[in-house]
């Protein structure tokens, strides 16, 4: 328990100090995730919305009620607040609570089952799978508060086709949980839906634009593929950087794949809600086709990975890295045979959402700090 002011400020910058490590280790990126810290029974401190994790300070830190979920602070808690305070009131254990968008774990959130049975090293594993509801709702923290309740012995929860929410005393048991669910959610992928698959972006031919020109990264680039950065560059003037995604995950949709429905709500949000795949089927010639669409931030060449937009270099970045693990997602689905697909309108709702509020949320401080 937290009982002064200066032991309040020494634990907003514990929330800070733990965000940027959980960047650094990919756990948490852009501004998806969010940690909280109880302060008493009746109130607890979170990371604030729409701020990148490396750009936090000590007042961006909210103080948060747990009953009624008002705020004490010059910035608006996490979007997900009313799931940490759902945490708070059904597990009187949880001290520290993180909530990530890790990549096994968020995959094995999308196979629609109740509970993955799997293992860490010697220790047999059940984690239990909060329904679905959309984020930011009052169902899903009503969905997480009512599993929580359900498995009270699980320190590590999945959140269907969404992420993982991890509980302990204090933050160092909360990143053990978070990690240890990690592995034992990427040992159930290997084992039972046979996808073995390392997380990550390799690069191919990426460029960007400058004074209205393109610059290729690598300067040997083909032909074939300046015409298809060109195509993008024309087709998408928002677009000034473009990355070439070529990791295992990616190139093995680009080949096997023909459409990816959205199967976790990041993907949704940020890449879009209807991927198509360049393929030969019904005479098409899918090596000089490519679906290039406004809102969509990957283009998928056939048998050659994806190309992945953004306004800035982060943006582009953080598109491969979602698209790697929505493709991870993917091939999961298929071998394990069964998953639960984002509707259509629920991936429309989630990605103007995105787009209209959170991304230019984040945007605007980083551009406002760059002005300073």
């Amino acid at each position: 328990m937290i009982e002064n002011e200066m032991e309040l400020l020494e634990a907003k910058k514990h929330i800070i100090a733990v965000s940027r490590e959980l960047h650094e280790v990919g756990l948490l990126v852009r501004t998806w995730g969010n940690i909280s810290q109880r302060i008493d029974d009746n109130s607890f401190l979170i990371t604030p919305t729409g701020i990148r994790y490396e750009d936090l300070t000590s007042d961006m830190i909210c103080e948060v009620k747990i009953s009624d979920l008002s705020c004490k602070g010059d910035y608006a808690p996490s979007s997900e607040t009313a799931v940490h305070a759902a945490a708070y009131k059904a597990r009187k254990d949880a001290g520290f609570i993180v909530h990530t968008h890790q990549v096994y774990a968020s995959c094995c959130s999308a196979l629609g089952q109740k509970k993955i049975y799997t293992y860490f090293d010697d220790e047999d594993i059940v984690v239990p799978c909060a329904p679905f509801a959309l984020p930011w709702t009052d169902k899903l923290a009503q969905n997480v508060g009512a599993t929580l309740e359900k498995y009270s012995d699980a320190q590590g929860i999945i959140m269907a086709n969404h992420g993982a929410l991890c509980i302990g005393r204090d933050s160092k048991e909360a990143i053990y949980v978070a990690e240890k669910l990690e592995v034992s959610c990427n040992n159930f992928l290997i084992d039972v839906c046979k996808t073995d698959m390392t997380h990550g972006v390799e690069e191919g031919y990426s460029s960007h634009l400058e004074n209205g020109h393109i610059v290729y990264d690598i300067h040997d680039t083909p032909n074939r593929v300046k015409d298809i950065h060109k195509e993008i560059y024309a087709k998408r003037p928002d677009v000034r950087y473009i990355i070439h995604n070529k990791s295992e995950a990616v190139v093995t949709v680009s080949r096997t794949a023909t459409h990816m429905r959205p199967l976790l709500y990041d993907f949704a949000q940020l890449i879009g809600y209807s991927i198509k795949v360049p393929s030969n089927e019904h005479g098409k010639d899918g090596m000089n086709y490519h679906n290039i669409k406004k809102n969509v931030n990957a283009v998928f060449a056939l048998n050659d990975g994806a190309y992945c937009l953004g306004v800035t270099y982060d943006d582009a970045m953080d598109a491969s890295i979602v698209l790697d693990k929505g493709c991870i997602a993917h091939l999961a689905a298929l071998r394990h045979g069964e998953c639960h697909y984002l509707s259509i309108f629920d991936c429309i709702r989630m990605n103007r959402l995105y787009r209209n509020k959170y991304s230019k949320l984040a945007d605007m401080y980083k551009h406002n700090k760059e002005n300073e």
